[in-house]
């Protein structure tokens, strides 16, 4: 809903009959009524994707509407009216220039008289046999942010990718209810304009992180993530013209960096959705071996959007980069600082989460008393009387060359010195299968029944138990004998053939990985553990999990850990 200054109220309806439409009182909401969005010529036809994408609108200062449909959630519809939502014109698809064929959750703002913006996720992929359906998880295409202004009452539009280089999700966007996988996304997100005109979207980000952000367009599978992000303008006219820059290229806006450090090499890459009107001329890389300290390492040319260092094989120290970009009119602010720690490799074993070795995380922060009561944590921690059975060190995975053609998996708890009864230790993750799109959730585990017997490992699938235990996973084994061992250091370790857990490819994407310890309501146990069922298929509850936040991983294939190759280091020019 908005109201303009004039005191009309305006809502926004995606289906009014067969046509989207805005719902208007000029009394106060004594009365209403309803003007179809359409000019002579089109209608804003409603989404038909799911139970439909719901329109946006916003007013500038002259009191002009300007609403942002989702057409048939092919397109990116926006259409103009300065009649109180009576007649409409200009009626655009701001998505045709980046030829984007699927569309979610519009939204939009204004500002000054002829100022306004709109907000809406892309994808460059269309629906078909091969593509899937954008709504699920059958879908391959990958989705942007995106941003359209206009300056002229809505006769024309620029539109920017504002992720050019890393997507917010992969695979399906799921716009409905339910507990669908590809809801990962919650449906949050919003545009609003600052103090001084500048346009900023907060949005999630499903494809979080280096592994789900580098992995090529064809990849299958996704992070699964749920991050809060904002898109920040950075230069280029306000929707407040008294803000406007006084020249028209600025420097370029901040990169946003994320890393991989994988088989002895740090992967960067950065997203560079602002060049300030400008060609970036270079990109300078800094690193350092603490937070804050970082000097030069290289430059590459404006067009290298991608670093792999090959020169930073210490496995005892965390590197920090940081990334700055060149143009004509000068430097970007640093970018942020990422840190990319030793955690392994490929062969013995990628770690890929890794708790506090004091496990607050077991009793939200604080410590458990012996009278089962939470109190602040001391320093340093204390354990009480948690069972150290059952507290996660760190889960890794791995794909040995002497193991062609399998995952083995990981997870170490503090010791394993004797085994719960009653008791499950699990590692679940999303991944979007070739053969058969269809997003599952695997999960591969050690599980000890009653006293005085042996443990068994298996793995299987996760699936929702429907209506009414929505969000209750039950457990499919696909092989309740699986190879595995434990140790009483707490080393538990599972092999998996790839070709069962659906046979994912080098480039691939394991998303949602985190694990959880599972044991009954024993008077020993119960107040210990706050799981007894597995709860949210992405693992990332953080008051529910042992592990969090859920990671990540890249396939790699079961080959030789093998550096990739060093990306070129430009010759200096001579004077």
């Amino acid at each position: 809903m908005k109201v303009a200054a004039d005191g009309t109220v305006y809502v926004p309806n995606r289906d009014c009959g067969g046509t989207q439409s805005v719902v208007v009182s000029e009394d106060n909401g004594a009365s209403w009524a309803i003007h179809a969005v359409n000019t002579c010529t089109y209608a804003a036809k409603p989404s038909l994707v799911g139970t439909g994408d719901d329109p946006a609108l916003s007013v500038d200062a002259s009191g002009r509407i300007y609403f942002a449909f989702s057409n048939y959630g092919t397109s990116a519809g926006v259409a103009v009216s300065e009649d109180r939502g009576q007649t409409w014109k200009n009626m655009y698809d701001v998505g045709a220039a980046y030829g984007v064929h699927n569309v979610a959750f519009p939204t939009a703002t204004a500002g000054d008289a002829g100022r306004a913006a709109i907000a809406f996720y892309g994808s460059t992929t269309p629906n078909g046999p091969t593509t899937g359906d954008s709504n699920d998880t059958t879908f391959t295409g990958v989705w942007h942010l995106y941003v359209a202004h206009t300056f002229d009452g809505g006769n024309t539009w620029t539109t920017s990718d504002a992720t050019p280089t890393m997507p917010m999700q992969r695979g399906g966007l799921l716009r409905g209810g339910g507990a669908d996988i590809v809801r990962n996304l919650c449906d949050f997100f919003d545009i609003t304009v600052d103090n001084q005109g500048r346009v900023l979207v907060g949005y999630d980000n499903g494809c979080a992180g280096g592994p789900c952000s580098q992995a090529a367009p064809t990849a299958h599978g996704n992070a699964y993530s749920v991050t809060a992000a904002i898109a920040r303008q950075s230069s280029g006219r306000r929707m407040l013209a008294a803000h406007d820059p006084t020249t028209p290229t600025s420097v370029p806006g901040m990169p946003f960096v994320t890393e991989r450090r994988v088989n002895g090499v740090i992967l960067l890459a950065w997203n560079e959705a602002d060049t300030g009107n400008s060609p970036i001329t270079k990109y300078r890389i800094l690193r350092g071996t603490a937070s804050g300290a970082e000097t030069v390492l290289t430059n590459v040319s404006g067009s290298q959007m991608n670093y792999n260092d090959t020169t930073a094989t210490d496995s005892t120290k965390t590197y920090y980069y940081k990334v700055i970009a060149y143009n004509k009119a000068g430097q970007s602010l640093p970018s942020n600082e990422v840190a990319a720690p030793y955690v392994g490799n490929t062969c013995d074993g990628l770690v890929i989460h890794q708790n506090d070795p004091s496990h607050p995380e077991a009793f939200a922060g604080g410590v458990l008393t012996t009278a089962g009561d939470v109190v602040p944590a001391p320093t340093p921690p204390v354990l009480a009387t948690a069972v150290p059975q059952l507290l996660i060190d760190y889960i890794s995975v791995a794909e040995p060359p002497s193991q062609p053609g399998y995952f083995v998996f990981k997870m170490k708890v503090v010791n394993l010195n004797t085994l719960p009864a009653n008791s499950r230790w699990r590692i679940a993750w999303d991944y979007s299968p070739r053969t058969a799109p269809d997003t599952e959730i695997y999960y591969v585990g050690m599980t000890m029944g009653d006293a005085g017997t042996q443990p068994t490992f298996e793995y299987g699938t996760l699936a929702d138990a429907g209506v009414p235990a929505v969000l209750l996973l039950s457990e499919t084994p696909i092989n309740p004998a699986a190879q595995g061992s434990y140790s009483p250091d707490g080393t538990i370790t599972i092999n998996v053939p790839k070709a069962d857990v659906g046979d994912p490819q080098v480039g691939d994407l394991l998303g949602a990985i985190g694990g959880k310890t599972i044991t009954g309501d024993t008077p020993e146990t119960k107040t210990l553990e706050r799981s007894t069922t597995f709860v949210d298929h992405t693992f990332i509850k953080g008051n529910s999990d042992n592990s969090y936040p859920a990671a990540t991983y890249t396939v790699v294939g079961n080959a030789v850990c093998a550096q990739p190759t060093p990306s070129p280091t430009p010759k200096k020019k001579p004077h």
